[in-house]
């Protein structure tokens, strides 16, 4: 289930963090049908988009390459990899708002399952990269959609769309230079029966409207007072805000593994909450783009609050919110809370058992549970 075998090479690659028997793998026909076109070029300035756990980077290893990705875990994920191989690791890792490398040969783009995210990425290249730049991306047929089609038009010219083979197809264009306008990107909505205000970036989670499971949670939110407190996979930060809000002398810290969900959050902080991002000159607020709860110390919270994914991309999987429960239970201090939203067909309620003292049902209602667990 590691042994990537390709075009370009072969090597080990996993999906991270490691975890013994997955039965989830770290690449797909996509990148494989990506590999057969890197070596027809060659490219020694390559820039790469959304390479999830490192299967674009193996056969540049040691090149002047450059790797985008929302993602931290991705970030991980590509170290990782290149050391699972012994491979030297020269690779530029970057952020979605970072700028671009404007030296590049060309882009290799695996397609997002985000659509927003999709054109945001698109509007960058064209804005930064200069006209007439390669690009060659890849996805599963079913994703590339007339609407993928139309996004590449806009951005790309030269659009040139594969048969199917192994149920992928590949796009190859070339930029076109189109100014950015990055605000277009942003988008803004109204809570009015919270007071809010949400801004989010391109393809952070719930981006049109209130998440109907963080909207039970709000409706439900735990007691005031905790002085140390974790909105952990934040998103757009909604819950640590209104946490923040109903207890003001409380220390909130927003963790999410996206970069964007990091700057959303951020700013929804300043947007609601603007007088308070000081207090006495000391943060009030922290935001940290984390794998789970790894850069969090032992002992260090009292209350985490958690509505977690069970999608990795197009992967269902419930790992995610495992790890989160146990890291949660390693930095969480003596009595301290971990307060979590759930669809009800989730089967979170044995984890939590096993790793908490005390594990209780606070509120449901058709759709959603909310857990407190203790100790």
């Amino acid at each position: 289930m590691t042994l990537l075998t390709s075009a370009a090479g072969t090597w080990q690659l996993q999906r991270y963090p490691v975890r013994s028997h997955d039965t989830l793998q770290a690449w797909e026909a996509a990148d494989e049908l990506l590999h057969e076109l890197i070596i027809e070029r060659d490219d020694e300035r390559p820039l790469l988009m959304n390479d999830q756990w490192g299967a674009l980077l193996m056969p540049f290893a040691g090149l002047d390459v450059a790797s985008q990705s929302d993602s931290y875990v991705s970030h991980c994920g590509w170290r990782h990899n290149l050391q699972l191989n012994q491979l030297p690791d020269t690779l530029t890792a970057l952020a979605p708002l970072d700028p671009l490398p404007d030296d590049r040969d060309a882009v290799y783009l695996k397609i997002p399952k985000s659509l927003s995210l999709l054109e945001f990425q698109l509007a960058k290249l064209a804005a930064e990269l200069p006209a007439g730049t390669p690009i060659f991306a890849a996805a599963k047929s079913k994703l590339i959609t007339p609407t993928v089609r139309e996004l590449f038009s806009q951005y790309c010219d030269q659009l040139d769309v594969s048969l199917i083979r192994r149920k992928c197809r590949t796009i190859q264009a070339v930029t076109r230079s189109v100014a950015l306008e990055q605000e277009r990107f942003m988008s803004s909505w109204d809570v009015p029966e919270f007071n809010l205000t949400l801004h989010h970036h391109a393809g952070v989670f719930a981006r049109n409207q209130l998440d109907i499971g963080a909207r039970f949670m709000l409706d439900n939110m735990p007691p005031v007072g905790a002085e140390k407190v974790i909105d952990l996979g934040c998103g757009n930060g909604v819950l640590g805000l209104q946490y923040a809000r109903l207890s003001p002398a409380s220390h909130v810290t927003f963790v999410d593994e996206s970069y964007l969900a990091i700057a959303s959050t951020h700013r929804n902080i300043v947007s609601n909450l603007p007088e308070s991002l000081v207090v006495s000159d000391s943060v009030k607020y922290e935001f940290e783009v984390d794998d789970c709860l790894s850069h969090q110390a032992t002992d260090s919270a009292d209350l985490i609050l958690c509505n977690p994914p069970f999608h990795q991309e197009h992967a269902v999987t419930e790992h995610i919110a495992r790890q989160m429960f146990r890291d949660s239970r390693r930095v969480l201090r003596k009595n301290g809370e971990l307060w979590v939203v759930a669809n009800r067909h989730l089967p979170y309620y044995q984890p939590l058992k096993r790793l908490f003292k005390s594990v209780h049902q606070v509120a449901q209602n058709s759709k959603f549970v909310i857990f407190q667990a203790r100790g």
